[in-house]
């Protein structure tokens, strides 16, 4: 018999804008919502305080999250307007994050862009005690998407 505990932490609302240009429909305008992210923490033992893990510890989280998506439009490295939103952006009229090659702008991909970032540093940190199991971003009230890691 295997025992896992399990803690969530929510951050945002986060103001961020992306286009999914490939979209036939209206999202293939630049759109935004508040997006919210939920990471779920787990792990076997739970530290000398009862906890999974310490949310005060997310500062550097937190951080780069607002680096990657406060007030910013997510846009694909392929994006056929990615020229024009540029000379947007030298305008000082849209604040842009290019998504690298192996990620999208829409909230799938930035579950595992987030995922991929966040995991490393939160096993380190812990020593390997902790892991993030699932990463969960809403755009808004009604939708949501999730990446789940099977450790």
């Amino acid at each position: 018999i295997s025992t896992m505990f399990y803690s969530y932490k929510r951050i945002g609302p986060i103001s961020t804008g992306h286009r999914q240009y490939k979209a036939d429909s209206h999202c293939r305008w630049v759109h935004g919502y508040g997006r919210y992210v939920e990471l779920k923490f787990a792990c076997d033992e739970r530290d000398e305080k009862g906890w999974v893990y310490d949310f005060g510890n997310l500062k550097w989280f937190k951080k780069w999250l607002e680096q990657q998506w406060d007030h910013k439009v997510l846009v694909a490295h392929d994006d056929p307007a990615l020229l024009r939103l540029k000379e947007l952006e030298k305008e000082d009229i849209v604040k842009l994050n290019v998504m690298p090659e192996e990620y999208g702008p829409g909230i799938e991909d930035s579950c595992r862009y987030v995922f991929d970032y966040a995991n490393p540093h939160i096993i380190s940190q812990t020593n390997g005690r902790v892991w993030i199991e699932r990463v969960r971003i809403w755009e808004h009230e009604n939708n949501y998407a999730e990446y789940v890691w099977v450790k």
